[in-house]
């Protein structure tokens, strides 16, 4: 008897231990549960796993831009980007595409540092916005898309100013003024034009350049008030250079 109770224990556990059908809506659910929670690798898994075990699945709009999604929240903005891409090659159309492409192009902004450093992820969220707003000119993140666009230009002018204002501190007046030209000519209007416009000036009166001098600090005197006095007493002194 009690090896018959064994034996029946034993096709009982053995029964137990077959895997279930496996759900996809289940899984899903459980995917969903996890990014609430901030678990993005846990419900990666899970996304991953539809994939895997669903291949009719593998390219689903809704997983693919899910698992972009979960990257994104880990900060790993490379990955993100990767899949963000690849959603937008599989369903170019699809009512979240203004969504991933908004997306690729914050995953550049977010990668965005000090001033001083590479230019490239503003060049870059300048870039992906400005694709946005052509593929998807009636999204609702053309706003915010615009917005991008103007901190990331200005930003771009900043770097210009520091590297112009670390020539002009070697004394490489003639290269400072060459980045000077170029921020202004390039990003008119910018938060450090005023800056621009004083440093270009004084570059030239140290290389001896009085008429380039003279139509900065001029510049300087009819846009910015405050500083028109300043730039009119360098105007005065001008007027006894040839």
């Amino acid at each position: 008897m009690k090896k018959l109770l064994i034996i029946l224990l034993l096709i009982s556990f053995a029964g137990c231990s077959k895997s279930l059908p496996f759900n996809a809506t289940t899984s899903f659910d459980k995917g969903e549960g996890k990014m609430k929670s901030g678990d993005f690798e846990d419900a990666r898994k899970e996304y991953q796993l539809i994939q895997e075990k669903s291949p009719e699945k593998a390219y689903d709009a809704v997983l693919m831009l899910r698992i972009a999604d979960t990257y994104f929240g880990e900060k790993k903005y490379s990955e993100a980007q990767v899949e963000y891409q690849a959603f937008l090659n599989y369903h170019p159309v699809h009512k979240d595409a203004a969504y991933a492409q908004y997306q690729i192009a914050m995953c550049s902004y977010r990668e965005l540092t000090s001033i001083d450093r590479d230019p490239m992820p503003n060049q870059t969220t300048i870039r992906e916005m400005r694709k946005l707003k052509e593929k998807y000119p009636n999204s609702s993140y053309t706003v915010e898309a615009d917005n991008y666009i103007s901190i990331c230009t200005d930003r771009l002018a900043q770097y210009e100013y520091y590297v112009a204002r670390f020539y002009y501190k070697k004394s490489s007046y003639k290269a400072a003024a060459g980045r000077y030209e170029k921020l202004l000519k390039t990003y008119p209007g910018s938060s450090v034009q005023k800056d621009a416009l004083y440093y270009a000036a004084l570059s030239y009166l140290e290389l001896g350049e009085w008429d380039q001098a003279r139509i900065k600090f001029k510049a300087l005197a009819e846009q910015y008030a405050d500083m028109k006095k300043t730039a009119l007493n360098h105007l005065d002194k001008l007027q006894q250079k040839p």
